[in-house]
C-alpha cells in the first residue's frame, strides 16, 4: 500500500508565492497597477520611507493571467505585496500590516484611543473601493456601450455618493480622518476619494480632503510615471444616457 501521505502542517500566516518568496525573502516587493487600489499602498510605503522594489503591472495586459504571475496571486488582481517571507493579497491587510510593523505612528494598536475608529476607516475604504470597482468595470472595461447597465451605473455612482457623506462628516471638521493626524487609513480612503472624484462631483470638504491628500510628497510619488499604463484616461466619467 502506498505511504499515507503527513498531514499539512497548520498555519497562520498567508501563503507564500508558490515556490515561495519571490528573490530576497527579506525584501518588500510590490506588484502594482498604476492609479488602482494598489496605489494605496505604495503611497503608504511612500510615507514610510521603506526600501521596496515595484513592479508595474498593465490591467489590459496578460500578464496579470499569466502563469508567473498566478504563481504570486492565484486570483491575477493587484495589489499584491511580498513582505516577510510572504505574499499579502488584499490591500486592507496590506495597509494593517506595514502600520503595526513599519509605522506604528500611522497605527493605532489593540487599546489604543482612537483604535475602534482606525479600523473602522480601513474597512470603510472597501465600501468606497467596490463602487469604485463597479463603476471602472462600466465606464472602462466594458467597452461596448450595448453591454453595459445604465441603472446599475446609475445605482453605483448614488451609492458612491452616499458612502462619501460619512467621510465628509468627519472631513468638514478636520483634515485627517484621525483627530490626532494623518494615519495609515488615511492612504485608503484618501485614495477612494480622490478616485470618487472621477465619478462623482465632490463637495468642497471632500475636495479639500482629497487636495490635502495630492499635496503630500508620499502621495505625488505614487503617481503614474510617464510610460506607464494609465488605467484611467479622463479626469471625469458622466453617467451615460439611457
Amino acid at each position: 500500500m502506498p505511504d499515507t501521505p503527513p498531514e499539512p502542517t497548520p498555519t497562520d500566516a498567508p501563503p507564500p508565492a508558490q515556490g515561495g518568496p519571490v528573490g530576497d525573502s527579506g525584501e518588500i516587493i510590490l506588484w502594482h497597477v498604476p492609479l488602482s487600489r494598489s496605489m494605496r499602498i505604495l503611497w503608504l510605503l511612500n510615507e514610510l520611507e521603506l526600501p521596496f522594489a515595484l513592479r508595474v503591472m498593465d490591467l489590459r495586459s496578460k500578464d496579470m493571467r499569466g502563469a508567473e504571475y498566478e504563481a504570486i496571486h492565484p486570483v491575477g488582481r493587484a495589489p499584491a505585496l511580498q513582505i516577510d517571507g510572504s505574499v499579502i493579497h488584499e490591500s486592507g491587510a496590506m495597509v494593517e500590516y506595514l502600520c503595526e510593523t513599519r509605522g506604528p505612528h500611522l497605527w493605532r494598536a489593540p487599546g489604543a484611543e482612537g483604535r475602534l475608529g482606525w479600523l473602522d476607516w480601513l474597512h470603510f475604504a472597501e465600501t468606497l473601493g467596490q463602487h469604485i470597482a463597479n463603476l471602472t468595470q462600466s465606464h472602462l472595461m466594458l467597452r461596448d456601450p450595448s453591454t453595459r447597465s445604465h441603472t446599475v451605473m446609475k445605482l453605483e455612482t448614488a451609492r458612491l455618493g452616499r458612502a462619501l457623506r460619512m467621510v465628509e462628516q468627519t472631513v468638514d471638521g478636520q483634515d485627517w480622518l484621525m483627530a490626532g493626524g494623518f494615519a495609515g487609513v488615511d492612504c485608503a480612503v484618501g485614495w477612494s476619494v480622490w478616485t470618487a472624484g472621477r465619478f462623482v462631483r465632490l463637495t468642497p470638504a471632500l475636495q479639500a480632503y482629497a487636495d490635502r491628500c495630492t499635496a503630500r510628497p508620499a502621495f505625488r510619488r505614487a503617481l503614474p510615471q510617464e510610460g506607464e499604463p494609465q488605467l484611467y484616461t479622463q479626469d471625469f466619467y458622466e453617467l451615460p444616457d439611457a
